[in-house]
């Protein structure tokens, strides 16, 4: 590669999260002095014991703009503002990684794999069986895209032996997880974030996620069998049909890698710790303490039954922290952006200005406007938790405006959040379709039809959200 390429390369390369982040707090704090400082008052709602905002109590007041050193200070609060979602985070990405390290889910995974190759009349069926187990399980957080696209090279090699394509592979493994994570029936990612900002009950409202998990798999699964299907019987209908996989090579030691007692007592015991979550949280008012608890928990319990020592467990523990910081910090680096616009007071005049323009609209369109929104700032931050610190404190006193129920506010960002991910270019769709080697231009050409459904889908829960009155629970 030549120096100029090398050039280029870095030209186009994405800003990271974290720039983006910083770069919008520094924006925050410039409008600081630019926008008309205003303030609402708030106050207890009796029926739900909740602070709102009281719509007609709007008023402008002097401007308190946030200086450069401000604004650090600011980062800095957000940090501590948000420390108890930042361990919930680094507590379930130690549990995760420990139970990576056991081996359980290449063991999990390969059993999948290899009981396709062993019926390949089967083939179907299990294909099916497999996009089920796995949007189910990503449907919990447990299971998101960096564990799976490890595992895309397998699926491919798999699908090509099975007669189907590359596009296949990334239907039967990036799909799945990709819906399963965005229905987040009981994802602390995603919905916890979310519903803790919004101050709602944990996990609430869980039977319509369920819904909207059975209806999009499903979706999924008619989709990716429909393509499948065609090019099994005509090849030459396959989109990535002139490209050549003759290099393509299984990872045989994942590929070997045996379903033991103990990894299936660990899998066992991630389950039922994530059943004594949902538990807690419905039955004893669990809150995000008692949930990061239960991660660690998991995670002794998974190290003693592999025979691991004391040393071992806590060394591993603290390895798993590294891949938990990116997602910890952004939410606290993201509240940063709340520190400021509130410090600055402009962030009820944010808030009276976006409830001017969706009070003229229905409380339908209001609510499509909102996923909208949404689906457009998961471009410019993909992390699931990071979007919502970001967005939520600025949707919620929206959506208390205009009418909007809180549990529906988070269901947008919930949507907005997950389904564009198998979209937009900065998450992790560039690594899927290397890993699959798609060039990115056919994979779009198959992926915006599908895109285009899920949105329509997306639109009717809304709607229908919206018609049932959803609430917390």
């Amino acid at each position: 590669m030549t120096e100029k390429s090398k050039q280029e390369g870095k030209r186009r390369e994405f800003p990271h999260v974290f720039v983006i982040l910083l770069s919008i707090i520094l924006i925050v704090s410039i409008l600081t002095y630019i926008v008309p400082a205003g303030q609402y008052q708030r106050v207890l709602d009796a029926a739900s014991n909740r602070m709102v905002i009281d719509p007609n109590s709007f008023a402008y007041i002097d401007r308190t703009p946030i200086n450069l050193f401000g604004m650090f200070v600011s980062l800095i609060e957000g940090l501590i503002q948000a420390s108890n979602i930042t361990f919930l985070i680094f507590s379930a990405f130690s549990c995760l990684y420990l139970i990576e390290k056991t081996g359980a889910l290449d063991a999990s995974i390969s059993l999948m794999v290899k009981k396709t190759e062993e019926k390949p009349q089967y083939a179907t069926a299990l294909m099916v069986f497999i996009m089920v187990v796995l949007s189910v399980w990503a449907s919990t957080g447990t299971m998101s895209y960096e564990e799976i696209v490890a595992f895309i090279p397998v699926f491919l090699v798999l699908c090509l032996a099975l007669g189907y394509d590359a596009l296949v592979a990334l239907g039967i493994s990036l799909l799945p997880v990709g819906v399963g994570f965005s229905s987040a029936t009981v994802n602390p990612f995603s919905v916890g974030v979310a519903q803790t900002i919004a101050e709602l009950p944990l996990f609430s409202g869980i039977g319509y996620r369920i819904l909207v998990l059975v209806v999009m798999t499903t979706m999924t699964v008619i989709y990716v069998l429909a393509y499948a299907n065609k090019i099994k019987k005509d090849p030459s209908k396959s989109l990535v049909k002139d490209l050549d996989f003759s290099d393509v090579k299984i990872d045989e030691e994942r590929m070997k890698t045996p379903l033991t007692k103990e990894r299936k007592l660990s899998l066992l015991i991630l389950f039922v710790g994530i059943f004594f979550m949902a538990f807690g949280l419905i039955k004893l008012k669990w809150y995000i303490n008692e949930i990061a608890a239960i991660f660690i928990i998991v995670s002794i319990l998974v190290g003693l039954v592999n025979r691991w020592n004391a040393n071992k467990i806590t060394g591993t523990l603290v390895e798993g922290l590294s891949k938990g910081v990116t997602s910890a910090l952004v939410v606290g680096v993201a509240r940063g952006i709340l520190v400021v616009l509130t410090k600055g007071n402009i962030i009820d005049t944010i808030i009276h200005a976006a409830a001017g323009l969706l009070n003229n609209l229905s409380l339908y369109a209001s609510s499509v406007g909102m996923l909208v929104i949404q689906n457009l700032i998961n471009f410019l931050i993909p992390s699931a938790s990071g979007q919502a610190a970001a967005t939520m404190p600025i949707m919620i006193p929206i959506a208390d405006l205009i009418g909007v129920k809180r549990q529906i506010a988070v269901l947008t960002f919930q949507f907005g959040d997950g389904f564009s991910n198998i979209l937009w270019p900065t998450g992790f769709v560039l690594i899927a379709c290397a890993m699959a080697k798609v060039p990115i231009n056919k994979y779009y050409k198959w992926i915006l039809p599908y895109f285009a459904i899920c949105f329509v889908l997306q639109v009717a829960f809304v709607l229908g959200a919206v018609a049932i009155n959803y609430g917390p629970f």
